[in-house]
């Protein structure tokens, strides 16, 4: 069976906050869209973009099945819950689905087929852990079987979470999902490699002045 994948994205306003100290507000809004770009390409036709925002979706249109937020559900787990349950309804997703982040600017097609040969099987979850200890893929075989819980530390929230669902819990190490570009520090990350620099990402930092001396001053 496909393995479809979900992929939240916020308003492009709020993208990448954490970022404001180095990249102005178009800067940033540039780069989750390129990040976005990356990771829609890795999943193909797989992708499902779940946004509240209309500049995303029209980006995303015809490379992704588009998914709006609904009212009466703030905050983003409430309406990653309810976007599974109506993939689920509807028979867009059975019996497994990846949640991936939209700023892994390393991702290929590669990295997906990796994460999905790690999976155990029926009744387990698969997770890839960022940086920072979040969750920057997740693995659900079946989804559906507990909350989701993204946001800070959110990696051993969805270890404890899925363990008293009864899962099993594979944590994956993938360098490719485990980076993702939220601080100054991953932007560095980034481009202290060739393969970081040689990316699409890696490409409109460097055009930036990023990855020279005194970059981060």
């Amino acid at each position: 069976m496909t393995l479809p994948i979900l992929i939240p994205v916020n308003m492009l306003d709020r993208a990448k906050g954490r970022l404001a100290e180095v990249l102005e507000p178009e800067q940033r809004e540039t780069l989750t869209l390129i990040t976005l770009a990356t990771v829609l390409h890795a999943a193909g036709d797989r992708a499902i973009v779940l946004t509240p925002d209309d500049r995303v979706a029209t980006f995303a249109n015809g490379k992704a099945r588009i998914l709006r937020e609904v009212p009466g559900r703030p905050g983003l787990n409430p309406q990653i819950d309810h976007a599974i349950e109506e993939l689920l309804g509807g028979g867009v997703v059975t019996d497994r689905l990846l949640i991936l982040h939209a700023d892994l600017p390393l991702v290929r097609e590669s990295t997906l087929e990796a994460i999905e040969a790690e999976d155990p099987g029926p009744g387990s979850v698969t997770l890839v852990e960022s940086t920072d200890g979040g969750t920057n893929a997740m693995l659900l075989h079946p989804p559906g079987k507990f909350r989701v819980a993204y946001g800070e530390r959110s990696f051993g929230l969805h270890v404890m979470a899925a363990s008293d669902a009864g899962l099993r819990v594979h944590s994956c190490e993938n360098r490719e999902l485990e980076l993702d570009l939220d601080t100054p520090g991953d932007i560095e990350a980034l481009l202290s490699a060739a393969r970081g620099q040689q990316t699409a990402a890696g490409h409109y930092l460097l055009s930036l002045g990023f990855g020279h001396e005194g970059a981060f001053e």
